[in-house]
């Protein structure tokens, strides 16, 4: 298609922070050249719709910044009701199409017809609204009733697409608008599920909807969503931008096969704005199942893209339910502001899990060259991971087959500010070539990685946060990150499922400076009752002791450390492969005559010293023990010497230890 069309110059969107009056005055939209021409495709023109009747203009009285409300309802009223007749016109245009006597479809088969369609085009412009309902019911089409089973009729093919560039639908809340309902709908309200009856192929493009009122970044947001498409097969929503609900910005339910395309959702899913925060919270993004009375499931999200779009300043941001499937995020940002806080986890996918059922649990869903941006760390203590994936069990039978699966591909996770954040928390998640910067957490919160079942890091970056920010109460122009976070801790991974790998890791710790803070912390966190087969392989820290300064001094991060009071093994729960770096320390014992062995295969200990144990240690692992300088004594006792109780080896002598579980207890036995 040749065309000019008008524009909507999101930077100075942005700058004006949402305010109708702002907006007006700073030439955000650009009007179209006079090379306009009709639509066409590549083999003819389509019937094109213009919306006939709207007012432009948001009513402030004169010479001031005051909204005159009276006038925008009116003007809402009237907008309304000319937006959605330009949609019941496109429908009835599709109606006057005669079907083609070859026509493997019933009736009206628009779907068959070359060349059918319409395009519904819109003046750019500012355009006070309540809602545009483009709900469409089998009636609308010419159809009899509802889809019978194994038959779909062609008609739900509209192929509308709707041309709004440089448009923007400003809501507001008043005596005539209804508390979170849609600014822009679009979809079949009465669709039975199953597939059938669903809208299919609309193309939404260059669209933008905000709520009026005070800058977008305080005060006044509508409550309302911006926009809802519903029970939908084969929709695209390009360069759409949603700006100021308190409830979703995008809001997709039991929609398929569909695109959303270089979209900007920001100061949504603001739970904080609502006099009650409704259950599940709004997010900026969501995709939902349509349900019945009971909860089961009508019509899932299945078959999803979202390319190139960026939610930003959302209190929460994305939202997959459990019953969503087969979704790719590409080359999308998240961004969680300054100052903006949550209550639970910004992205949370298939949270809470349905344990009860085999198929109510989201599956398939990637995230690829993505980014996630956190600016703030509050409510230090039980300040929520930036991402939650819901964890089931499974068991035999089809539940065996219907694992969650989530990947993250290259994607970065960034504080750009100094703030610190916590990751991550749930299961059957698989992260590859992925760099996580400011880990960290406060005392009496899990690590920065709460790891379930099945979670693996592959090849992926760590930097430990120095000391975590609030990311509050400071200057971001001063880049002052916030004040400091009380109980400020750099733990990494916590394991407490079962088969989780962390593969490959580079990790970065600060090291510890004269005069300056630098949080405790430690690498791996042992949970009680930790599951099986956990592991840690190919990690070469530079100083073992971590992370050491260069000078051979141990920092303040431990290897491990350990939930369960007593415990000091790692037993069958978490297998530490070897390590190896620049630096091989000589080891001395504890007050118990032990030495930790995290992590080696052999080591050095210090000479003219008695031994009586090892911590830290897998199932089947084995060390090498060397004195430094002068001979060492073992005793027996956890140590299972060979026909003796006290063994006394020389500086030249290697001794060699298995750990060997059994049940609930565990012997080293000399080799």
């Amino acid at each position: 298609m040749n065309r000019s069309l008008p524009a909507l110059d999101r930077r100075r969107f942005l700058a004006t922070a949402g305010s109708g009056a702002a907006l007006a005055a700073a030439g955000v939209v650009t009007a179209p050249t006079s090379g306009a021409a009709h639509a066409q495709t590549s083999t003819g023109a389509v019937d094109v719709i213009t919306v006939d009747g709207a007012i432009p203009g948001i009513p402030y009285r004169t010479r001031t910044s005051i909204l005159d409300v009276a006038e925008y309802a009116r003007r809402a009223q009237v907008n309304s009701a000319a937006f959605t007749n330009a949609w019941t016109r496109a429908l009835q245009r599709l109606a006057e199409v005669p079907a083609p006597a070859d026509s493997p479809a019933s009736g009206n088969s628009v779907n068959w017809r070359p060349n059918s369609g319409v395009v519904i085009r819109v003046d750019p412009g500012f355009y006070a609204i309540d809602q545009w309902s483009m709900a469409t019911r089998p009636a609308d089409l010419g159809l009899p009733g509802s889809e019978s089973e194994g038959h779909q009729y062609g008609e739900w093919s509209v192929r509308i697409t709707i041309e709004a560039e440089g448009v923007v639908l400003v809501a507001k809340d008043h005596q005539g608008t209804s508390v979170g309902s849609p600014v822009v709908y679009l979809g079949n309200p009465d669709s039975p599920g199953g597939s059938r009856d669903l809208l299919k192929r609309v193309t939404l493009r260059g669209l933008t909807v905000q709520s009026d009122g005070d800058s977008l970044q305080g005060g006044y947001v509508a409550d309302r969503i911006g926009m809802l498409v519903h029970q939908s097969q084969e929709i695209r929503l390009e360069q759409v931008s949603v700006f100021g609900f308190a409830r979703e910005g995008i809001r997709l339910e039991g929609v398929m096969d569909s695109t959303i395309d270089a979209a900007v959702v920001g100061w949504c899913g603001r739970p904080s704005r609502l006099a009650t925060a409704p259950d599940p919270l709004p997010f900026g993004l969501s995709l939902t199942s349509t349900r019945d009375s009971s909860g089961a499931i009508l019509e899932n999200c299945n078959a999803v893209r979202v390319i190139d779009s960026h939610l930003e300043f959302c209190e929460q941001e994305l939202y997959l339910d459990r019953g969503t499937r087969h979704v790719e995020f590409i080359g999308c940002k998240f961004e969680h502001g300054w100052g903006t806080t949550s209550a639970q986890s910004p992205i949370s996918i298939g949270s809470p899990a349905n344990t009860r059922s085999a198929h109510d649990r989201v599956l398939e869903i990637g995230f690829t060259s993505c980014m996630f941006v956190q600016n703030t760390y509050v409510n230090a203590g039980s300040h929520p991971s930036h991402i939650v994936v819901g964890e089931v069990t499974y068991g035999g039978g089809e539940a065996a087959a219907a694992k969650t699966a989530i990947t993250f591909s290259g994607c970065h996770f960034s504080v750009p500010d100094g703030g610190g954040e916590r990751w991550f928390t749930g299961g059957d998640t698989t992260f590859v070539g992925c760099d996580f910067a400011g880990c960290g957490n406060a005392e009496g919160e899990p690590p920065c990685f709460d790891l379930g079942n099945d979670v693996t890091f592959d090849d992926c970056r760590f930097a430990a946060v120095a000391e975590l920010h609030d990311g509050v109460t400071g200057s971001r122009r001063a880049g002052e990150p916030g004040a400091a976070v009380p109980g400020s801790r750099a733990d990494l991974f916590r394991f407490r499922g079962g088969a989780s790998r962390v593969i490959n890791p580079v990790i970065y710790f600060p090291p510890p400076t004269e005069g300056v803070h630098t949080s405790p912390g430690s690498v791996a966190t042992l949970a009680g009752g930790a599951g099986d087969a956990n592991r840690i392989a190919g990690w070469h820290p530079a100083f073992y002791g971590l992370p050491g300064d260069g000078s051979g001094r141990p920092g303040p991060i431990a290897a491990v450390r350990y939930e369960e009071t007593g415990r000091t093994q790692l037993g069958s729960s978490l297998v530490w492969e070897a390590m190896s770096g620049a630096s091989t320390p000589v080891l001395e014992p504890d007050a118990q005559g032990r030495v930790s062995v995290c992590g080696r295969e052999q080591i050095r200990v210090q000479g003219g010293r008695t031994y009586r144990g090892f911590t830290d240690a897998y199932a089947g692992q084995v060390v090498r023990v060397v004195a430094d300088g002068e001979p060492i004594t073992f005793v027996g006792g956890s140590l299972v010497l060979k026909g003796t109780q006290t063994l006394r080896a020389g500086i030249a002598d290697m001794t060699s230890f298995v750990f060997y579980t059994y049940g609930s207890g565990s012997a080293w036995f000399q080799l």
